[in-house]
């Protein structure tokens, strides 16, 4: 039975997320040495899923492989039961959303027009809007916007595809520290709703002394390592 098929009732804020499985993977990029010896790993639902690593650590490159946004050097990815390479490209995007770490700036969209590019009810747009706190700049474009703001609504566009899994990439970069701590704060509530959210980030120091991680991982140069807890930044910087 096909992915889509086998999750429809899956695909909703409130629903488990399915399992991801990483077995003997290797990421990188076509005519370039791949980033990584090959790991196994594995997410299990909700909550906010650490993945960890220097800047150029291949952290970007995972989330953008798990998400079925460009295929791995080798091994493979399942969700569920299915191989990603298996399914197709749109039925990816009813598994996981996906948050680029910066924003499109170029467009000379408003809020409104690149929301409704997901095609939501009004009903439902605005509820999640209100969910990121950021019912209030419908009307504006997004290149008005602060990177903070930009990130809201990016976030708000990702939650309107209703996926289980949202993947982000570097979610708090280029954020002063009041947007971060709201973007996290944001996130801790998805997570408490019931999405599963796999967040890739070397901000160790903003990182430091968060407890409502799920699981936490990391790309290091000895390997793919999962970790108990999240520790002191002192600590994660002495792994790579």
């Amino acid at each position: 039975m096909r992915f889509a098929q086998k999750n429809m009732e899956r695909m909703s804020l409130k629903a488990s997320p399915f399992s991801i499985e990483m077995k003997e993977l290797v990421i990188g990029y076509r005519n370039a040495p791949p980033l990584n010896s090959p790991f196994s790993g594995r997410f299990e639902g909700a909550g906010i899923h650490l993945v960890a690593g220097r800047n150029g650590s291949g952290k970007s490159t995972l989330i953008r492989t798990l998400a079925g946004l460009q295929p791995p050097v080798s091994g493979s990815i399942l969700w569920g039961e299915d191989d990603l390479s298996q399914i197709a490209s749109n039925e990816r995007g009813e598994g996981m959303a996906f948050m680029a770490s910066t924003p499109p700036r170029t467009s000379g969209l408003r809020v409104e027009e690149v929301l409704e590019l997901m095609q939501p009810s009004f009903e439902f747009r605005d509820r999640t809007l209100q969910q990121v706190g950021a019912q209030e700049w419908l009307d504006r474009r997004l290149s008005s916007l602060s990177d903070g703001q930009a990130q809201r609504v990016m976030l708000a566009r990702a939650l309107l595809q209703n996926t289980p899994w949202i993947a982000l990439d570097e979610p708090t970069a280029f954020l002063d520290a009041p947007s971060r701590t709201a973007m996290w704060k944001t996130l801790l509530q998805l997570s408490e709703s019931g999405v599963g959210l796999i967040l890739a980030s070397h901000d160790f120091r903003f990182l430091e002394g968060k407890t409502a991680l799920s699981s936490v991982h990391a790309i290091a140069s000895s390997g793919w390592l999962s970790l108990d807890r999240l520790g002191q930044a002192s600590d994660w910087e002495s792994c790579f």
